[in-house]
């Protein structure tokens, strides 16, 4: 049978369902990240937080115990978002360097938004001190986005269009091709790559993934 792309995604936690996305949460959510973005991760308080999402201490603590899981909270809704987009483009029903350009252009547009920038550098900054919410992280962002990247490598291979053996693999591979350099740009303030230098960009990077991956015709 043909593998396809999993029709729904795992909670990045590892839950079996998705966090609770009532209004009064959302509402925190949207307070916490303001604070988060004014004063930093360790420098945002609950009592800061409460404050920003107009409800009481109280309320706060009737949906998140700590700032540490607001933090998550916020990141695994952007993760998600992550997740159904690569599902979306990474539909196998065009060709391979099309589907493979659009899920890399894709990628760049969301990661190196300014508030998921802030959000790396305040988890680097802080990830020595809370090391259980950075490993959560990144289970939950980059380790999920190469898993959907590899259910994809897959599909395209069982149908005959790559030839590649370790798809998980070739994924990691193929998001440090596309992301690592760009990212190190954007984290120490570097100016971001015109619309024209991405597209060259992304070409050329997909093109140099795909070398040697294509199945040999016989």
């Amino acid at each position: 049978m043909t593998p396809t792309m999993p029709a729904t995604e795992p909670a990045c936690d590892g839950s079996a369902s998705q966090p609770d996305d009532s209004p009064k949460r959302q509402q925190i959510l949207d307070g916490a990240r303001r604070m988060f973005l004014s004063k930093g991760f360790e420098g945002a308080s609950m009592q800061d937080v409460a404050r920003a999402a107009a409800v009481s201490k109280g309320t706060l603590y009737v949906y998140f115990d700590s700032k540490e899981a607001m933090f998550e909270a916020l990141v695994l809704k952007e993760c998600g978002r992550m997740q159904e987009t690569l599902r979306r483009l990474g539909s196998g029903q065009g060709s391979v360097e099309d589907e493979l350009q659009a899920i890399a252009h894709q990628m760049i547009a969301m990661l190196l938004q300014p508030e998921i920038l802030a959000a790396m550098r305040m988890m680097i900054g802080a990830g020595e001190k809370f090391p259980d919410l950075a490993r959560k992280i990144y289970q939950s962002g980059p380790e999920r986005s190469v898993a959907t990247l590899a259910d994809y490598l897959h599909l395209r291979e069982s149908r005959g269009d790559l030839a590649i053996g370790d798809c998980p693999a070739a994924a990691a591979e193929f998001v440090d091709l596309i992301l690592s350099g760009l990212q190190r740009r954007a984290l120490l303030m570097m100016p971001p790559l015109s619309a024209a230098e991405t597209q060259a960009y992304v070409a050329r990077r997909v093109a140099r993934f795909l070398t040697g991956l294509k199945p040999a015709i016989v």
